[in-house]
């Protein structure tokens, strides 16, 4: 009898063993989920190793000052930079000569000279005595044709006379007291000279006019 009954009983443990033990279920189901969610983060990275790299933008050139660039485009690695130099302005005005010569050189001074082109005379004492001087005048015709000349000495009231020679010819006159006139007695050629020795009379001191003219310029007194 007792061995009949026993199918019986142990087909109720197995339901009771189930719901006696609920947290198994729940850690299966914890579990699959887990790993639906693993899964679907993997699916979803994307592979590196497939990764196709960006592609980099173009360089920019920024534009040097002073030259000009047209477009996008990069400049020529074989044409320099050349540096653009501004132009003068009315506002700055270029340096030009007479501006730069405005600091002159001291100016030299020379001693006078006779003029050329005209006629010039030179007087020159040559011998004194207490009484009598002589004296050697030098006419010169330095113009382009024949001139005629005329020599004027003054002197103080103390030379009394005078004598000319001249192998050209010579006249002399008198003008007041000390002032004698000599004239040649003809026209010098261009170029030509005429010497007049002459000698004064004096009394006192003084061998040297006051002064001396020729044609009405200042003749050389040495």
């Amino acid at each position: 009898m007792s061995v009949g009954q026993q199918p019986a009983s142990g087909a109720r443990s197995t339901p009771r063993m189930l719901t006696s033990v609920p947290w198994i279920v729940v850690m299966l189901g914890v579990g699959l989920l887990a790993g639906l969610l693993v899964f679907a983060l993997f699916s979803a990275r994307p592979r590196e190793s497939g990764a196709v790299p960006a592609t980099l933008d173009p360089p920019i050139y920024l534009p040097a000052v002073g030259v000009e660039t047209t477009g996008s485009a990069a400049p020529s690695s074989a044409a320099p930079l050349v540096e653009d130099t501004p132009s003068p302005t009315a506002s700055s005005p270029r340096p030009t000569r007479s501006a730069a010569a405005s600091v002159a050189a001291p100016a030299v001074s020379t001693p006078a000279e006779p003029r050329t082109g005209t006629v010039t005379a030179g007087y020159q004492a040559t011998a004194v005595e207490r009484d009598w001087f002589e004296a050697r005048l030098t006419v010169t015709n330095g113009s382009a044709r024949s001139e005629s000349w005329e020599v004027r000495l003054f002197f103080t009231g103390n030379v009394k006379s005078v004598q000319a020679f001249s192998a050209s010819g010579v006249s002399v006159s008198t003008q007041g007291s000390g002032v004698f006139v000599l004239r040649g007695a003809g026209p010098l050629p261009s170029g030509g000279s005429a010497v007049v020795s002459m000698r004064f009379t004096r009394t006192g001191t003084g061998d040297r006019p006051g002064r001396c003219t020729v044609n009405g310029a200042d003749c050389v007194i040495g």
